[in-house]
């Protein structure tokens, strides 16, 4: 709701504003006017007309009545008018219509109705509270609409500008058209864009409304009315003459109920327009008055206009953004502003509806040239700009966009010309839903990577490094983010036989998976049928619970053993690791090691491995066990020969935290033997295992009494400590590049 409301200081304001505003709107609604009822005639020029204005008359009486948002001014649109001309030349090539007694009064009653329409729904959608959801559709479906609505007006705007009446087929034109009126128009034109310049006072529509008509009267003088075009009609009264409410009590007739099912389209791409502009009108209320507004209740409130209007003879009035910004700059930011407005355009219609005929035809046409290059917003040109300047300097997928966003613009603005609004509306929708969808799709294979460039926390002996560094690539991990869905589902199979090509075994990490649909749970079905088909391994690591229960419902648990789903990435790539290295000859965790084949005792002979023995505390293991825990003092380090031993981290929920695993043969525990600090995490193993221990003390021993040994030792350590610091360095540059 408003935070503030209009005062009585402002009055003078609110009369200023809606005077102005009404004073630019009367040439304007002069154009639009006529646009909804040309496939009637000319003889419904002046219903039209008068429709259009009492619907302005209407809609500024209902605001100030209903306390409508202040500030607010209504009127005719463009597209409104080009929906209701669409439906009314559909109407009349109805059989039913064509055999009514009079078909042309007919249709002008139904274009009544379908106003009265679109307001029930604009009111539904305020009771709906979908104003603001309606801000939400894309901006190329809604400039693809205006400038396919400026099109349409340059269109009807060319006839009256080459002065050709606008019943004149084309094929009659060359021999029809006036170059005085061509001069009027283009006059028109320059005035509207450059009377801004001249004065801020008086609306540059206005200015070029009284410059042309001047011009057009003055070359009448000189040249003779047969070379100059057409004027527009006169209004000949306040009330309309024929309205719905009319109709039926003349009659006593329901039946014009019976069209609704063809109204409804029609009516509801008139009540969407209606609605957005109100929006875009409410926004610039809200930052000039530095309010908040109801959206739903303007709103409920037009819808509300509508449907009485309609009923007495009104055609749509909607939030028009130009008056607004006008009523506003004069001072008008109350409700008085849209009774002011009404009144004005009253009394103009009153007291000066007969001098409406002297309006040149050449003049509303320039008038309607100058708003259609107006609704080609800045944004529209600055996307078509870049697209044809900017194709080399942008990032292929940032042109892409770019592209698909201006190619919507154009194919909404195309329909609309070739077609129909209607038309062009539907494929409005339909280019939103693919937006969406296509914004959706955002790549849903974030990385893939091979166990070559990335190991699990595993640390292994330096000959199983090597291996895993030589023959890594057959191991694939392809991390996939987003929601798995029908638009992404078939991008991620083509991935996985892409990748199944060069690689024995493929990794899912799901961690980053969002949603997945039924689409995207088939596709994974299928896929895990084909790569266990070609006799390779499949691995799924890190969905979450709703993920996973989701993909095991749709069947793929009964194709994927359960040992190959995984809680985390680095538990299926240490599997896998594993299975690499088996499938190679090297030993499994479960073989049991001699201390010479162990990482300390690298590079010893039988006898020194034998000496070195001697130095070292034996710990048996029948079953899994703690070999030091966090905070213990540490003077010493170990290696396991039977089994792999687990670093982890015990955190505050009571659950642990894997940091590191050492393979059978491996030395661990290293850094408390070189810092004497105590333990910064548990050491777990396993397995059954012999776990040998070398402290400080003994070391020192070896130094003294073997000093051979307790080199080869010390080397050992240091190329133990940087192989860890070259996998370290290697993980962290792929978490930068991820």
């Amino acid at each position: 709701m408003e935070s503030k409301v209009n005062t009585r200081g402002s009055l003078r304001g609110d009369l200023a504003g809606g005077a102005t505003a009404a004073i630019a709107a009367i040439p304007v609604e002069l154009v639009y006017g006529l646009i909804a009822v040309m496939p009637l005639g000319a003889a419904y020029a002046d219903h039209g007309l008068r429709a259009a204005l009492w619907g302005c008359i209407l809609g500024g009486v209902f605001a100030f009545v209903m306390r409508g948002t202040g500030g607010m001014l209504t009127g005719s649109r463009p597209a409104t008018g080009l929906i209701l001309g669409t439906l009314a030349a559909a109407l009349l090539q109805h059989r039913d219509i064509a055999a009514a007694e009079d078909p042309a009064a007919l249709v002008f009653i139904l274009l009544l109705v379908c106003t009265m329409l679109a307001g029930a729904f604009q009111f539904a959608f305020g009771l709906a509270r979908v104003g603001r959801a309606l801000k939400y559709v894309p901006y190329p479906v809604v400039a693809g609409l205006m400038c396919g609505v400026a099109s349409l007006m340059l269109l009807f705007a060319l006839r009256p500008a080459l002065g050709i009446p606008y019943a004149a087929a084309w094929n009659d034109a060359y021999g029809q058209w006036r170059p005085f009126s061509m001069l009027v128009a283009a006059l028109t034109v320059a005035v509207c864009f450059g009377g801004a310049k001249v004065t801020r006072k008086v609306p540059s529509a206005v200015t070029a409304l009284v410059a042309g008509t001047l011009l057009h009267h003055a070359l009448v003088l000189v040249v003779g009315a047969y070379n100059m075009g057409e004027t527009s009609g006169t209004v000949s009264s306040l009330l309309p003459d024929r309205s719905v409410g009319q109709w039926l009590m003349a009659r006593a007739d329901l039946s014009l109920f019976g069209w609704l099912s063809l109204l409804v389209p029609y009516a509801l791409a008139i009540a969407a327009f209606a609605s957005l502009e109100t929006l875009l009108c409410l926004s610039s209320i809200e930052t000039s008055r530095a309010v908040r507004l109801d959206a739903d209740r303007e709103l409920r409130i037009q819808g509300a206009a509508n449907i009485v209007g309609g009923a007495l003879g009104a055609t749509s009035a909607v939030g028009n953004l130009s008056r607004v910004m006008i009523n506003l700059s004069a001072g008008g930011g109350g409700r008085a502003s849209s009774l002011a407005y009404s009144a004005v355009l009253a009394s103009v219609v009153l007291f000066a509806g007969h001098w409406t005929g002297l309006v040149p035809a050449a003049v509303t046409a320039g008038i309607l040239i100058f708003y259609a290059v107006q609704m080609v917003d800045d944004g529209t040109r600055r996307i078509a700009v870049q697209v044809f300047t900017q194709r080399g300097v942008l990032e292929r997928r940032q042109y892409r966009v770019l592209l698909a966003n201006f190619l919507v613009i154009v194919l909404v603005a195309l329909v609309a010309v070739f077609g129909d609004m209607l038309k062009a509306t539907a494929v409005g929708i339909a280019a939103a839903m693919f937006l969406f969808v296509r914004s959706s799709m955002k790549p849903v294979i974030r990385r893939v990577q091979s166990a070559a460039t990335r190991r699990s926390l595993k640390v292994r002996v330096p000959e199983d490094m090597a291996l895993l560094e030589l023959e890594g690539t057959r191991i694939a991990i392809i991390e996939v983010e987003g929601p798995l869905f029908f638009g992404t589902a078939d991008r991620l199979a083509r991935e996985i036989d892409s990748v199944c090509e060069c690689s024995d075994s493929v990794i899912l990490d799901l961690r980053r998976v969002s949603d997945v649909d039924p689409t995207g749970g088939r596709t994974l079905v299928q896929a895990s049928k084909q790569v266990f088909g070609q006799n390779r391994r499949l691995s799924f690591a890190g969905a979450n619970v709703r993920v996973e229960r989701f993909l095991c419902a749709m069947g793929l648990e009964a194709c994927v053993p359960v040992a190959h789903w995984h809680h985390d990435v680095d538990s299926a790539l240490q599997c896998e690791e594993d299975y690499l290295l088996v499938a190679f000859g090297s030993p499994s965790d479960h073989a049991v090691l001699h201390l010479s084949q162990t990482t300390l005792a690298h590079g010893l002979t039988a006898s020194e491995s034998s000496v070195l023995e001697a130095f070292l505390d034996k710990h048996l293991f029948d079953s899994p066990g703690k070999v030091f825990e966090l905070g213990q003092k540490g003077e010493s380090l170990f290696v396991a020969t039977g089994s792999v031993v687990d670093i982890v981290l015990p955190l505050d929920n009571g659950k642990q935290k894997r940091v590191a695993s050492f393979a059978p043969g491996v030395v661990f525990g290293e850094m408390a033997l070189l810092e004497g600090k105590p333990r910064s995490a548990d050491a777990i193993v396993q397995g059954p295992s012999t776990v040998w221990e070398l402290s400080r003390d003994r070391l020192a021993e070896i130094e003294y009494k073997h000093p051979e040994i307790a080199r080869r030792v010390l080397l050992n350590l240091s190329r133990s400590l940087a192989e860890r610091l070259r996998a370290t360095t290697m993980e962290l540059r792929t978490a930068a590049e991820g």
